[in-house]
């Protein structure tokens, strides 16, 4: 199918560029142009759309011309349709769509929920005229997903947000974004110690053909034992995560995260000594590109240290995330918080105040800004 110019305007027939009238654009410009005002807005359809993978490098460009929950068909400029698995994907950028939904996005990904939240919330109804429905609902997902992951970040009851995840997905069932959004209503679920739920949840996400998926399953069912603090199953669950057949990057990746979440079972079980050593050995083997699971990675081994009275080293833990692996909120705000405390009980005062200026400035919303804060509130 091959695009079409109509009076100097994309379009195309049945697909996914807009039909634009060119009589009825120029007497509205005309009409805009007497009146003095200026306006600007995309049009839909005529730039690329761009498949982001989940190295951050540009996987194709093109037109998406069909989602699923485990495929994107992107139609090049030769004419060719190619499909790119969603394990590989990070993000879909549709062209045309609004910055502030691409701005949006790209912070949701990064865990700034708040600010994604608030940036998703300033596309006016005038820059969303003649968008496609695939950009429609990519702003719908925005909204819903940061405006649940925020919640839930600031220790936040997420059952009222939640139902705009639990909207999209009865609305969209074949989006791209399924699998995101059953883990995000697993966490939901957990959150509010309704385990039976979230694993209903996570058991969506085991059934995709990616093995990435079925580890990543595995490993969010293991994530809620850890916060219920049942270490002992913690450390099964994982186990069973990483005993997953699979060799994909995408898979090692996941696998990880579930070595990482293993040692804080261990640290909850009284294993700190044995935690260090496993968490040094993912440190060692991760690529220094991946700060954000590295940033979590020196922050248990940070609290390791702590849990054997080994306050310097972890000082010096928390900081590697502080002053280095700094770029996810979540990870930066637990460092500051840990920092704020170390820092006072090593008699620098002076160090802990500025911690906490920075938490509490840069992530004002974090259960560790609120902890920091009652402390000082009764000094």
């Amino acid at each position: 199918m091959k695009a079409e110019r109509v009076g100097g305007f994309a379009c195309k027939r049945d697909g996914h560029m807009v039909r634009i009238s060119t009589v009825c654009a120029t007497g509205f410009m005309s009409l805009l142009a007497m009146s003095g005002t200026v306006y600007e807005r995309p049009v839909f359809g005529q730039a690329a759309d761009r498949i982001i993978a989940t190295d951050n490098k540009t996987l194709a460009s093109g037109e998406v011309v069909a989602v699923t929950p485990n495929a994107i068909d992107v139609l090049n400029k030769e004419g060719e349709t190619n499909k790119f698995p969603i394990e590989q994907i990070r993000e879909v950028q549709f062209g045309g769509e609004p910055q502030s939904l691409k701005s949006s996005r790209s912070m949701l990904y990064r865990g700034r929920y708040k600010d994604a939240a608030d940036e998703v919330a300033k596309i006016e109804a005038a820059e969303m005229e003649g968008a496609t429905d695939l950009i429609i609902q990519e702003k719908e997902f925005v909204e819903a997903a940061s405006k649940t992951q925020a919640e839930m970040a600031a220790g936040q009851s997420p059952a009222e947000s939640s139902k705009l995840v639990q909207s999209f997905i009865k609305n969209h069932p074949k989006s791209h974004h399924a699998y995101y959004l059953y883990e995000l209503l697993g966490d939901v679920y957990a959150k509010l110690e309704e385990p039976e739920k979230a694993q209903a949840e996570y058991d969506k996400v085991a059934l995709a053909p990616a093995p990435a998926f079925k580890v990543r399953a595995a490993c969010a069912k293991a994530r809620m034992l850890l916060r219920q603090k049942k270490y002992a199953e913690g450390i099964v669950a994982f186990d069973q995560a990483l005993e997953i057949e699979a060799s994909d990057d995408a898979s090692k990746a996941q696998k990880r995260e579930a070595q990482l979440g293993k040692a804080a079972c261990f640290i909850g079980d009284g294993k700190s000594v044995e935690a260090i050593s496993m968490v040094k050995g993912i440190i060692k083997s991760t690529d220094p590109e991946e700060k954000e699971l590295l940033g979590a990675a020196y922050n248990v081994l940070g609290l390791a240290h702590r849990n054997l009275n080994q306050d310097q080293e972890a000082i010096i833990s928390f900081l590697s995330v502080d002053l280095v692996y700094n770029s996810s909120p979540v990870n930066h705000a637990e460092a500051l918080g840990n920092l704020t405390e170390l820092w006072e009980k090593a008699k620098m005062p002076e160090r802990s105040r500025d911690a906490m200026q920075i938490l509490e400035q840069s992530y004002p919303t974090s259960p560790w800004a609120k902890k920091s804060a009652a402390p000082a509130a009764k000094s």
